[in-house]
């Protein structure tokens, strides 16, 4: 892996954090957290697809989680869509996905 790739995922998974915790307080922000949360799918999904660190397919179902998330922040800005729902949505996918990637990585050990 380059260091390039581990900079950049770092890099948007910090933002991701920081953008999430303020959205858990400031429901105005959700969209931008939904944004930032698809970009740092999409890094850390390609950066496994690219690599091998975990499996292809894995990488390659984080790719789509990201760009349902970037779709879904674009699409719910001008609806003007309930931020709770978008939220708890959000937080269900995300907690789907950590559990495929306890799978993946107890299945690699």
């Amino acid at each position: 892996m380059r260091s390039s790739g581990a900079v950049l995922g770092t890099a948007a998974g910090t933002a991701t954090i920081t953008i999430g915790i303020a959205a858990s307080g400031n429901f105005d922000l959700v969209v931008a957290a939904l944004f930032v949360r698809g970009i740092w799918w999409w890094t850390i999904g390609k950066l496994w697809a690219e690599t091998g660190v975990l499996p292809r397919l894995f990488g390659i179902a984080t790719m789509v989680l990201a760009v349902l998330a970037i779709g879904a922040a674009i699409a719910s800005a001008p609806m003007n869509m309930q931020a709770a729902t978008i939220w708890t949505s959000e937080r269900v996918v995300l907690g789907l996905w950590s559990l495929g990637l306890a799978v993946v990585l107890w299945r690699s050990r």
